[in-house]
């Protein structure tokens, strides 16, 4: 069994401190899964809303303005999501402001979910009109990508979460799979007379 002075240098070996600050970067996090995934989003998100950016077009916007807002919205909201669950993550947010009771791993498949899906929709509206801009045609086949990458994401998360969550009663959850909590029939004891004394009552 390790020491504590064992356990805390596992612990640090896993974390890289930042410059003189107390904040330092969990490599842990950082070399899983999950962060590869997250880090390779928030780059595709960027990517996207660059290729957007580079095909903007005053006819094309007052065109279909609509549909390239709609797209750079999902962007945006990818990246700048992505971005803060990497950096509340990375740096130990979650530890350091006492956020262990969020459902974290819950969160992760939702968000993968919702953003899997508006991708879709967003690439689809923005391959429809491309305007004849090279911009937004690599806008949208990187959209594209983007969804195929959140789509193994939210299979895998799933995954993660069916392994790792606790046994729960609630139906959404054991509806993606987590087993149901196991209850143990506690019967009430038989009324038996003669173990009690005699009273007025």
């Amino acid at each position: 069994m390790m020491s504590t002075d064992e356990n805390k240098e596992a612990t640090e070996s896993h974390s890289v401190p930042i410059g003189t600050s107390c904040l330092s970067i969990d490599l842990a996090f950082v070399k899983s899964r999950l962060g590869v995934f997250e880090a390779v989003v928030i780059i595709l998100s960027l990517i996207c809303w660059i290729c957007s950016a580079a095909g903007a077009n005053i006819a094309c916007d007052f065109a279909y303005g609509s549909n390239y807002a709609f797209y750079e919205f999902v962007v945006g909201s990818a990246f700048l999501t992505y971005l803060i669950n990497y950096l509340i993550f990375a740096i130990k947010f979650d530890e350091k402001w006492c956020m262990k009771f969020v459902p974290w791993l819950v969160w992760h498949f939702v968000m993968a979910a919702i953003f899997t899906f508006l991708y879709l929709i967003a690439s689809i509206v923005m391959v429809s009109q491309t305007c004849g801009q090279a911009g937004y045609a690599a806008a949208a086949i990187t959209g594209f990508i983007t969804t195929v990458v959140f789509g193994f994401g939210t299979y895998f998360l799933l995954l993660m979460l069916r392994e790792d969550h606790a046994p729960s009663d609630n139906k959404f959850l054991n509806m993606l799979g987590v087993p149901r909590r196991s209850h143990t029939s506690t019967q009430s004891p038989e009324y038996d007379s003669e173990s009690f004394p005699d009273t007025k009552y």
